[in-house]
């Protein structure tokens, strides 16, 4: 019994770890975004790539503002690290090529929910794979030359130097 008690206790600790996977795709659109990254004509430079290895995304409700803003949300302007599984979320959503690359991302725009169901889950919801959290990253080819919509495991970290400077830029600094 004592030992059934252990394995009990084993999965209840792995199960937090699978929280920590997300869905992800790539997006551009040359817009401000929800972060008030940009200007009128456009988001800024640096948003399509921060420095090597370093890009920005559209984060799902639950990593841009828990409380449901769509402006400015709490979570703007922080970084998580993503590490690629080596697996997309389906086998019509990409290769998921890049197994173990590891790549940071700044959330400087919301994916909402309405309209991107499919990825987007709500706060406290799945979306369509199953999965609690997606990072869409702004990137007009495959992210680090080969990530093609991978799962990955993702980390929130302290956001490399340039990152944290290049945000101050916007609105919602």
């Amino acid at each position: 019994m004592k030992f059934l008690y252990s394995l009990l206790g084993i999965a209840s600790v792995a199960s937090p770890a699978l929280a920590a996977l997300a869905t992800t795709t790539r997006y551009y659109d040359g817009q401000e975004g929800a972060c008030g990254c940009g200007t009128s004509s456009g988001a800024y430079s640096w948003q399509l790539g921060i420095s090597s290895g370093v890009y920005t995304a559209a984060g799902s409700q639950s990593l841009y503002d828990t409380g449901g803003s769509s402006w400015c949300g709490a979570g703007c302007g922080t970084c998580y690290q993503l590490t690629n599984q080596g697996y997309s979320a389906c086998s019509t959503c990409g290769t998921g090529a890049g197994s173990g690359q590891t790549i940071t991302v700044m959330v400087t725009n919301l994916c909402p929910n309405n309209g991107n169901a499919q990825w987007c889950p709500k706060v406290g919801g799945l979306n369509q794979y199953g999965y609690s959290a997606h990072f869409d990253i702004m990137s007009t080819g495959l992210v680090g030359g080969v990530w093609d919509n991978p799962v990955v495991s993702y980390t929130k970290v302290a956001c490399p130097t340039t990152a944290a400077n290049d945000y101050k830029q916007c609105v919602c600094y």
